[in-house]
């Protein structure tokens, strides 16, 4: 007999979550837009919830921030020196652009895509659907 588990994934806040309000519809997004946020306590929550759910028996995989901010992609669109003259320049002529690139959305494990269990699907096959990342400039990079 075939065993089944559950598993649980969440991405952990890095060191640059922001409160940006990048996601047009998302009315959290722009409601906390600007605000302050506090990237090291919120990767302590995210952790004790991980830790929690582990606690109760449930198996938990967690992904790492990526890089950020994504400095391969502003040296693509142009952007030259050192990652810190980077940052420099992007942050004092095109801080929109640098705000994407320093998103932590990976956090949101769900942007990436879903999951759709052999066990729930009309075929008995497992089924992975990408989210459109695409759309989104601070969720594509």
């Amino acid at each position: 007999m075939t065993e089944i588990h559950e598993i649980n994934f969440d991405g952990l806040v890095g060191p640059t979550h922001n409160f940006a309000g990048l996601s047009f519809g998302n009315i959290a997004s722009h409601a906390h837009s600007k605000q302050t946020s506090h990237p090291k306590k919120a990767a302590l929550q995210g952790l004790e919830k991980m830790a929690t759910l582990m606690r109760m028996g449930l198996k938990q995989g967690v992904f790492p921030p990526h890089e950020r901010p994504h400095i391969p992609s502003l040296r693509k669109l142009g952007f030259q020196g050192t990652a810190s003259d980077i940052i420099k320049t992007a942050a004092a002529d095109h801080k929109q652009l640098l705000t994407n690139m320093s998103s932590a959305s990976s956090m949101w494990v769900a942007n990436a895509g879903t999951t759709s269990a052999s066990s729930d699907t009309s075929d008995g096959k497992t089924h992975f659907t990408a989210a459109n990342l695409s759309s989104m400039l601070h969720r594509c990079v």
